[in-house]
């Protein structure tokens, strides 16, 4: 086996990694890079090699930075399988349709408002009209159901419980005579979180394992702890007649938002308030969420009976622009849910350049966000930010709630992964920023296991390794032969 590293490595965005199995090329994953405009447009340009020599692409789930440059290896002439779960199947189409539009519109609209000197606007990577063509390249699979992809080599899904549908990877095959195992972990989620179930274990103990680290060195809250302090925030602005403006992923967040806001009203717990779910996919994903029920835990399924899980009566679903528009007519109280996380594109723009500088408005950010992006200058404080093109002063109130986070953290990592692994396995540790990475694989080695490795992009991970006692306890990473080992 071969592997080669060509996203979400040093960092928390574009996922996908290369395998070499057999005579077989892989691909797990195949994810847009999301961060500076600048740094996106020159990685996600940066396709893996030659698309039309891949043989399959195993998607682990549907957010944008695991599924979002498909379109791009379809027109670039790659044909073969994509196998998911079938909610990731139907994730990904709405993912993808809303991302070709997104690209579209800010590219108009950045078009229209260039100024004299300024280069001209890029180009979408992707049109709504590439879509259906990935689509039809989908194959789905249902968890804990081994699949055969040829020349020996067979994969099994198990529940990641991190979005709808999302799944860990076990792949299997034969080298010679030797029976080999990989596990690639996609994203994990928490344990003890709303909707979904808690991430499924393994079972057996693993050669190799590719595994995030987005929370590596992180302790997140308790779970518990997570409904008062989005209650308090909600709170906070029902007091002030304020406008709370939650940026998240529409896939997952969005949906865990709205289970707390019920949950609030259902106890009486707050007054009912006007709640906007500003995204087109956002509306698309929480009615996918009532067609796949059975992936539910139990406690939700308890909660809601028969009835459906999003039919708050005061929620308003804002498909078109000018439902969009009108939200900023509203001036409070109320909760306003709208892509993106980073608030580098999207709806979310047009509601901070209102609030952004009014002293009693709340952002509140509920995960992860990428580096150098205003998302990102916003949550670490930063008090003149640009905003389209206009710079604002900050004014409004900036919060942070980690346990709403769709990651695991450090301990839940472990949790998760130390029953699969032992002195002999390796584990690649990507999906993380430097310091969560590097952290993550020390933890591990730290746990008991054979080997660690951060890689930087293009690694490629032949042989060669730095054995772990040498480097006490860091990351193996200068020993291995690699073709452009730098550039991460």
């Amino acid at each position: 086996m071969q592997i080669q590293f060509r996203g979400a490595d040093r960092t928390v965005t574009g996922s996908c990694h290369v395998l070499q199995i057999n005579g077989l090329r892989i691909l797990l994953d195949l994810g847009l890079y999301q961060g500076s405009r600048d740094m996106a447009r020159r990685v996600n340009t940066d396709l893996v090699d030659d698309p039309r020599h891949i043989d399959a692409i195993i998607l682990s789930h549907g957010h944008l930075d695991h599924c979002g440059r498909l379109p791009m290896a379809v027109l670039a002439g790659f044909r073969g399988p994509i196998y998911c779960t079938p909610p990731t199947a139907a994730v990904a189409r709405i993912v993808l349709v809303d991302s070709a539009k997104i690209q579209a519109e800010d590219s108009d609209y950045l078009s229209r408002h260039i100024r004299p000197g300024d280069k001209p606007a890029d180009a979408p990577l992707y049109l709504p009209k590439d879509v259906p063509p990935v689509l039809n390249l989908m194959r789905t699979v249902d968890y804990n159901k081994p699949t055969d992809i040829g020349r020996g080599v067979k994969f099994t899904f198990g529940d990641a419980g991190h979005i709808l549908g999302s799944a860990w990877v076990l792949l299997e095959w034969t080298e010679g005579s030797t029976p080999r195992t990989l596990l690639f972990t996609g994203d994990i989620g928490r344990y003890d979180a709303p909707i979904l179930r808690d991430p499924q274990p393994v079972g057996r103990v693993v050669d190799s394992v590719i595994t995030e680290s987005t929370y590596g060195l992180a302790t997140h809250g308790p779970m518990k702890d997570v409904e008062p302090q989005f209650l308090e925030a909600v709170r906070y602005c029902i007091g002030r007649k304020s406008r709370l403006i939650v940026p998240s992923f529409a896939v997952g967040r969005t949906q865990t938002v709205l289970w707390y806001m019920e949950k609030f009203i259902s106890e009486k717990s707050i007054p009912q308030i006007p709640i906007f779910i500003d995204s087109p996919m956002g509306v698309e994903v929480s009615h996918i969420h009532s067609q796949f029920r059975d992936y539910y835990d139990d406690q939700t399924r308890a909660m809601i009976g028969d009835g459906d899980l999003f039919s708050l009566a005061n929620v308003t679903f804002a498909s078109t622009p000018e439902d969009s528009k009108k939200i900023n007519t509203q001036t409070g109280p109320c909760v306003i849910i709208a892509s993106s996380p980073t608030c580098e594109f999207g709806r979310v723009l047009h509601h901070l350049s209102i609030s952004v500088d009014r002293p009693y408005d709340l952002v509140v950010f509920v995960g992860w966000i990428a580096p150098q992006t205003l998302g990102r200058r916003l949550a670490d404080g930063q008090k003149h930010v640009r905003i389209f093109d206009r710079w604002y002063d900050v004014k409004c109130q900036v919060q942070t709630i980690h346990g709403l986070s769709a990651h695991a953290d450090g301990g839940e990592l472990l949790r998760f992964l130390t029953p699969s692994l032992n002195a002999s396995t390796e584990a690649y540790v990507v999906h993380g920023e430097a310091d969560q990475a590097d952290g993550f694989a020390a933890r591990l080695i730290k746990a008991g296991i054979g080997r660690a490795f951060v890689p930087a992009m293009d690694s490629n991970i032949m042989e060669g390794w730095v054995d772990a006692p040498k480097v006490e306890g860091a990351v193996a990473m200068a020993g291995a032969k690699s073709a452009g080992n730098d550039g991460d």
